[in-house]
């Protein structure tokens, strides 16, 4: 019963929620950035599964999210420690968005099963058709190429449930501190030299998904060169 009043609240309250930060989130990145997006369309008829992105700024999340409103519904996956931060937790809720990891300082049985439960919703989510959105680096890029340190096992732990789950992979360009930045001439009627700065975002769609026929670490690096990578 409780599920069914969740799901009612989720598709009414919900939905206009979402709706409501997409038109106030839209015009932001639309007055500021000249986005992108190629073969977004290649995930319009995708079965669920989960979409690995590079993690470039903290615009990331909610760019992608954006741009991906109107063609699927994208739930983040993000760590336990933002999604309950006093300042991005009504956000994080209202797009449904699931919370991994946990604090260090919990028993490694309450970290056990905090990691159980993200993985269930997880494993539902994708079930019920809708893609999961995650970063595995798990922060913000401090150098020029992505990263994943051989202990993140996100990415690794959800294939290994869900060993047959479609996997995508997202690219983003133009927006790292570590590139120079590109603007078009969107405010020259305003006398302002730099306009809105360039930002290309690829989706490259895996069907085969990826194999986890390997160590943790065996899997990161070749996650890691695969996301470094642009596809020919």
């Amino acid at each position: 019963m409780l599920k069914k009043v969740l799901r009612l609240i989720d598709a009414t309250l919900g939905r206009f929620v979402r709706h409501f930060f997409f038109i106030l989130v839209r015009p932001y990145y639309s007055l500021f950035y000249n986005v992108s997006m190629s073969n977004k369309h290649l995930l319009q008829d995708m079965p669920g599964g989960l979409i690995l992105a590079t993690h470039v700024s903290r615009h990331d999340g909610p760019m992608v999210a954006n741009m991906l409103y109107s063609t699927v519904r994208v739930r983040p996956a993000v760590l336990y420690s933002e999604y309950y931060n006093w300042a991005q937790w009504f956000p994080l809720m209202s797009i449904s968005a699931v919370p991994m990891s946990s604090p260090k300082s919990w028993s490694p049985e309450r970290r056990a099963a905090q990691k159980e439960f993200s993985l269930d919703v997880i494993r539902r989510v994708i079930s019920n058709g809708n893609p999961v959105l995650l970063f595995p680096s798990g922060g913000v890029r401090t150098q020029p190429r992505e990263v994943i340190k051989p202990r993140l096992s996100g990415a690794y732990d959800i294939l290994t449930a869900i060993p047959d789950c479609p996997v995508a992979i997202i690219r983003i360009e133009g927006l790292s501190a570590f590139e120079t930045p590109i603007y078009d001439h969107f405010w020259s009627f305003m006398f302002i030299k730099k306009g809105r700065r360039h930002v290309n975002i690829s989706i490259e769609y895996l069907p085969d998904g990826l194999s986890t026929d390997c160590s943790l670490e065996d899997f990161n690096a070749s996650l890691e060169k695969r996301l470094n990578t642009r596809p020919s």
